[in-house]
């Protein structure tokens, strides 16, 4: 961007928002941050945030702002959703069976020095 088109956006910013105002050292700030960026967009970006913004928007929402609207969350496609549950599958049979799990638990009780509960309710009972 040239700062002349910098120059554009402030006097649009300070014409929308009343408590935007610039000088000679704030378009030399933003020109510096703004002259490798495309004119297009960033213009584009400062008449959208004008209009659907109550407060000045900053450098960054100028550069990044997104033409698209988000939608909710995406719907998975019929060969995303049979992925989704052949890696389900994959990650179940990669599981531990019941007997290997309470092995592996009692051998973390035994390291932590936590009573087992079941010997010890066969012990009381």
């Amino acid at each position: 961007m040239n700062k002349k088109q910098v120059f554009e956006i402030m006097t649009l910013f300070e014409n929308v928002f009343n408590n935007f105002y610039f000088d000679q050292m704030k378009l030399d700030t933003w020109h510096r941050l703004l002259k490798n960026k495309d004119p297009e967009v960033i213009l584009y970006n400062a008449e959208r945030l004008a209009q659907e913004s109550k407060f000045v928007p900053t450098i960054s929402e100028l550069i990044n702002y997104s033409k698209e609207v988000p939608s909710g969350p995406a719907v998975p496609s019929i060969e995303e959703t049979n992925e989704m549950l052949r890696e389900r599958d994959r990650n179940r049979r990669n599981a531990a069976s019941p007997e290997v799990r309470e092995k592996a638990l009692a051998e973390i009780r035994k390291i932590l020095n936590i009573p087992d509960e079941v010997n010890n309710n066969e012990s009381t009972g």
